[in-house]
């Protein structure tokens, strides 16, 4: 059995529940799901058969042949404190979130070889986050060795996915983009923004970003219509590197509308990620 273990600090409230949602509790479930998330997103411009095969051979299929996945996680912890967030400053309500500052150890085992794994882990934690408001920068963490330099991060991404990314005019980026359609998301760049003093300010920027760049393009819950409801293609994940220096990280993917007869919005996509930049 193979295994290996991150240390890693909760830098924004995250929102993660079970079956009761008012209650917050750990999910290695959720944790699986943005590896998969991550890894398909770096892995997007495969022709889809390939996606598919390679997908269901690290996190497995319903197909009996294939079965589940070929590793297991567990996240540990001493107990974990939370408390009531807004998680849209603008609005009254509030989320039961695991406090920032506070430390879990996510474990992963397989009889396979991990290393594969432990890129796709730290590279979901980097670009994403763990729970709900996720692509708003709730639920970031920082792991014990985590790289955060831009060629760092290009050497991770490019390791996960097929190699076809570069960095161009300080932003990581697509080199060509796929000449088949491809109806699901992957991703397209990745930004560093300047340095907050908390991230208490970093998320009040991207809430405020969010209030005046209000726009299908940027994501759309369509309660009156959940088919076209489409979650933002652009995440906002929170970088920790010391106290009182936290960097806004931003990852833009592919804008896949249900509707393909509509456009995709980029300029107010850019003027919220300059917002925030």
């Amino acid at each position: 059995m193979n295994s290996f273990k991150l240390d890693c600090e909760i830098v924004t409230p995250m929102f993660l529940a079970g079956s009761f949602t008012s209650e917050p509790e750990l999910r290695p479930p959720s944790l699986k799901g943005i590896m998969r998330y991550w890894w398909r997103a770096v892995n997007g411009t495969l022709p889809l058969k390939d996606l598919k095969e390679k997908e269901s051979n690290i996190f497995g299929a319903s197909n009996e042949q294939i079965g589940k996945s070929k590793f297991n996680i567990r996240i540990q912890s001493k107990r974990l404190y939370a408390h009531g967030y807004n998680p849209i400053p603008y609005k009254r309500f509030q989320f039961e979130g695991f406090d920032p500052g506070q430390e879990i150890s996510i474990a992963l085992t397989s009889y396979h070889e991990v290393s594969k794994l432990e890129d796709i882990l730290k590279l979901s934690l980097i670009l994403g986050g763990l729970g709900r408001r996720t692509r708003r920068g709730f639920g970031s963490l920082k792991f014990s060795d985590q790289e955060l330099e831009l060629e760092n991060i290009l050497e991770l991404i490019n390791r996960v996915g097929s190699g076809q990314y570069c960095i161009d005019n300080n932003r990581i980026t697509l080199k060509n983009k796929p000449s088949f359609a491809v109806n699901n998301p992957y991703l397209l760049e990745v930004l560093v923004g300047n340095v907050y003093p908390s991230w208490e300010k970093l998320l009040d920027r991207v809430a405020q970003a969010s209030h005046n760049y209000c726009n299908e393009s940027l994501g759309s819950a369509a309660q009156s219509n959940k088919q076209n409801r489409l979650s933002s293609p652009i995440y906002v994940s929170v970088i920790k590197k010391r106290e009182r220096e936290y960097f806004p990280i931003i990852s833009t993917l592919n804008t896949v509308f249900k509707d393909f007869t509509k456009n995709v919005n980029s300029p107010i996509q850019d003027q919220f990620k300059e917002m925030i930049l």
